[in-house]
């Protein structure tokens, strides 16, 4: 195994190495360092996990726009690698780790030659992996993909295929004495052209992803060496696992028998395992058995070996129906001998906190080490002082446990009793236990939703201009933020994996210092889609320790993956300071999903929305319009709660941009109770009106509504004094503001009162 750079070992080093230890070294290049072929390369991976969103993040779309730095590996949150971390995933059970890595910013645009900076760093870290006796998967990731410069299309193939070809000769020239252990993968999720495809790809994309695994297999052979024999990765079009795309797929000619490995990824249910659906929470086996079967029966039952290069599930809170799902894959793809890496991008998916070097999700690593075969290392297990009966929390059971044993002189118990970490269990560690319970530590106590240290990561936007990184302090977390960016949320740190209940009041609260004055937003936001924001308030930072605290009323749909941001970049805050928050605390006061909707910390004494059913629930009715001969532009995008209008052009009259709620009844004589929450990322007065939804356009009701950057909830009772319509509108009028401007309305309610 090879553990330094190539070229960082002059001949004459070289030649005295050999001389001095040539009867201790081991040749590179051994014939039997390669004795198993691409099916036992597979049965030997055992559980995989990637280290993902590091090597592979990226600054910016620019060619070349990073050389000479390293600075992408923490762009997008995760800290840099380290030789502890690895350790710590090997330690864990797993034997195999993919690194994906993007290569294009680390690139001359002129001789595509990849700087030594970045080259350097890659090999450091495959090392890591090697020196530990795991397998290494190295690819080239996200030089493909929707934001990729490497396209599954004839015309990019015609004008980057250089550009390919020179990537895949440095890194097998780089690579090419090391040992078997070390697997190339070709490219990751290739998308067509036109419209980055994943489910419908043009005619052309399967063929030219062919061409291009083709084009990767030909360059590592001719590069000699240990290449000559080594296992090679290639994958699907986009990595698809579905019938329709692994039919097209052709296994590339090779120079040597049984080195080629097919790779696919699996995301089945995608709405199950995906971010942007944080209501579906639950699983079903169908659409999993569908992909997992047609990979065995189009390629195992062939003799082709293959590995599932991802699969993971973002948190939704729903961490018991992640682990049963991701066992059953497991399990199923051990039957039929394919292997399974598991994607943790340091977020929503992740398994090992990178910064404590602690593994977060003990229970999923367990079951996923037992599905594939695997022993589950004695250091997997998550161990919580005082946490008797093993079941990861602090309660009553543990209590009377320890009672028993101390007072009732029962034989044994497990040492996780210990809360004082003396070596025994005494009298004293039931008194501390009974004190922790009765007195939970705002960032311990159980009904905290902010209560887990994993659940802390950070956010750079190094295209525009942020940077920072994030570190762990007692009870918190702090940022050193050197450049803020263009944006407030070009940094930030957050929170994350909070579930908010529809109609629930909340407490948050939490201590802030920064070692310089800034003033910058707090947010309870959507962990996915648009992020928005549901709760907001501007921090008047200071180097004296500051306390927050405050309720609010969330109306809004359930969601199960919510944050608690912190930005803290913009071109307005002083750098380069430093930020901390400690003990932050989210507790649910009342309600939640099965009560009905109340209003929002601004309008705490309205009173509430009237139960009923809502003549406004079915959001895909919304409709929008702009009078672009009146000089108006806008967009508008549907929210699965409501709708988002872009003012880009304002127009000189306020019904110039509408979005508008169709075809509601109202009763002559009845009064009814009309809500909705709306949000501007600018002020901005807008208008509300009940109006007949055909001409003359006749108005019922009309009033101003003055947006901010702080959510807001509007309430208001209509009585219906004309003749009974059942074919008005609630209209939102966005025209004659100050543009550009989004308004994002939400949660749209009218009930009839009597």
């Amino acid at each position: 195994m090879k553990t330094k750079s190539r070229r960082a070992l002059t001949l004459s080093t070289v030649c005295a190495m050999a001389l001095s230890c040539l009867a201790f070294a081991e040749p590179t290049r051994a014939e039997a360092a390669f004795e198993k072929d691409a099916k036992q390369t597979v049965a030997d991976m055992g559980l995989g996990w990637n280290l993902g969103n590091s090597l592979d993040s990226y600054s910016g779309t620019t060619i070349g726009g990073n050389r000479g730095s390293t600075s992408s590996e923490t762009a997008w949150g995760n800290p840099a690698t380290t030789k502890a971390m690895i350790d710590m995933v090997r330690d864990s059970g797993v034997k195999t780790v993919r690194v994906p890595v993007t290569w294009y910013e680390h690139m001359d645009p002129n001789t595509y030659k990849i700087d030594d900076v970045w080259m350097n760093r890659v090999e450091e870290v495959v090392n890591y992996v090697l020196e530990d006796d795991m397998y290494c998967i190295l690819n080239v990731h996200h030089d493909t993909g929707e934001n990729g410069w490497l396209k599954a299309n004839s015309n990019n193939l015609q004008n980057k295929e250089a550009m390919f070809r020179s990537i895949w000769e440095q890194i097998s020239e780089n690579f090419a004495d090391y040992g078997d252990k070390l697997v190339f993968e070709g490219f990751n999720e290739i998308l067509d052209e036109s419209s980055n495809q994943w489910w419908n790809p043009s005619s052309e994309a399967c063929p030219i992803s062919n061409e291009l695994n083709q084009i990767f297999v030909d360059v590592v052979r001719n590069s000699g060496g240990n290449n000559a024999r080594r296992n090679l990765i290639c994958n699907t079009y986009c990595a698809g696992a579905n019938n329709e795309i692994t039919s097209q797929f052709v296994l590339p000619r090779d120079t040597v028998s049984n080195r080629l490995i097919v790779e696919a990824h699996v995301y089945q249910p995608f709405e199950f395992t995906h971010e942007s659906y944080p209501e579906i929470t639950t699983w079903t086996s169908s659409p999993l058995d569908m992909v997992l079967n047609n990979l065995n029966s189009t390629f195992v039952q062939r003799g082709i070996p293959v590995i599932v290069g991802e699969f993971g599930c973002a948190n939704k809170n729903n961490m018991s129906e992640i682990t049963s799902w991701s066992k059953y894959l497991v399990e199923k793809c051990t039957r039929y001998g394919m292997g399974c890496i598991w994607w943790d991008n340091g977020s929503q998916y992740k398994i090992y906190n990178r910064r404590t070097l602690k593994i977060s999700q003990p229970e999923l690593l367990n079951a996923m080490l037992e599905a594939s075969g695997s022993a589950i290392p004695s250091t997997s297990q998550k161990v919580i002082a005082g946490d008797a009966n093993g079941n990861g929390k602090l309660d009553e059971n543990d209590a009377e446990l320890i009672q028993d044993y101390v007072v009732r002189k029962i034989s044994t118990i497990s040492q996780n009793a210990d809360i004082d970490l003396d070596g025994k269990v005494t009298i004293i560690d039931l008194v501390h236990l009974k004190q922790a319970l009765a007195n939970p530590d705002p960032v311990n106590d159980p009904a905290n939703l902010c209560s887990n240290e994993d659940n802390w990561t950070s956010w750079t936007d190094t295209s525009n201009g942020g940077q920072g990184e994030m570190f762990y302090v007692d009870n918190g977390v702090s940022m050193q933020v050197n450049r803020g960016g263009k944006n407030e949320w070009d940094t930030q740190f957050f929170y994350e994996g909070i579930t908010l209940e529809q109609g629930a009041k909340y407490q948050i609260s939490f201590d802030y210092v920064s070692d310089k004055p800034q003033t910058t937003a707090f947010i309870v936001n959507q962990g996915h889609d648009d992020y928005l924001p549901y709760f907001s308030e501007n921090l008047s930072w200071s180097t004296n320790v500051q306390h927050y605290k405050a309720t609010f009323d969330y109306t809004s749909k359930t969601d199960n993956m919510c944050r608690v941001t912190f930005n803290l970049g913009g071109s307005s805050v002083n750098v380069p300071y430093k930020a901390t928050v400690t003990n932050l605390s989210l507790i649910k006061l009342s309600g939640g999903s099965s009560s009905s909707s109340s209003s929002s910390s601004s309008s705490q004494n309205d009173p509430p929305v009237s139960t009923g059913t809502n003549l406004a629930a079915d959001v895909s009715k919304y409709t929008s319009w702009a009078n672009t001969e009146g000089g108006a532009s806008a967009s508008f995008k549907s929210l699965n709660n409501g709708l988002q209008i872009s003012v880009n052009r304002a127009g000189s009259e306020e019904w110039y941009v509408q979005g508008i709620y169709p075809s509601v009844k109202f009763e002559k004589g009845a009064t009814y109770d009309i809500s909705f929450d709306y949000q501007a990322d600018r002020n901005a007065k807008f208008g509300f009106k009940i109006q007949q939804n055909y001409e003359p356009y006749g108005q019922y009701f009309n009033e101003s509504v003055y947006a901010s950057s702080q959510k807001q909830h509007y309430s208001t009772k209509f009585t219906m004094t004309e003749p009974t319509d059942d074919n008005t509108a609630c209209v939102f009028n966005c025209g004659a503001v100050d543009a550009p401007v989004n308004i994002t309305i939400t949660d749209l309610v009218i009930t009839k009162s009597n």
